[in-house]
């Protein structure tokens, strides 16, 4: 009997590892990106909420100590990732977010290096 459950779970567990394994592939996001400057920082937004996992920041040279948050709701926003270390463009952030906007936070600029757009993307099942 204990054989018997335990050829279940690994039926169980190996149909549920590969649901998680199946290979995603990343879908840009078909839709006009908006700059918006405010007073601390610079929100890159979409028209509508995706379901987000990956940015990529366009830009050029190198910047440093940058906060990315995504927009969670009207008015509240959810920290993404921060960077304190030098990185040059384009800068690759996987995420996952509900979103329509993300927020750019350059706290110092004594990195010589200038963001120019923000690119979103989805992603895709390889079987749909």
């Amino acid at each position: 009997m204990n054989r018997l459950y335990g050829i279940l779970l690994i039926c169980v567990l190996s149909t549920g590892c590969a649901a998680l394994m199946t290979e995603q592939t990343y879908l840009r996001v078909n839709a006009p990106v908006t700059e918006k400057f405010i007073f601390s920082g610079v929100v890159y937004s979409i028209p509508e909420p995706k379901e987000i996992r990956k940015i990529i920041i366009l830009g050029e040279g190198k910047v440093q100590n940058i906060d990315i948050y995504a927009r969670d709701g009207e008015f509240n926003w959810k920290e993404i990732k921060k960077i304190k270390d030098t990185v040059t463009f384009p800068l690759e952030i996987t995420m996952v977010a509900n979103t329509d906007a993300v927020r750019i936070l350059q706290k110092s600029v004594t990195g010589k290096g200038q963001i120019h757009t923000v690119e979103f993307y989805t992603i895709t099942s390889e079987n749909q």
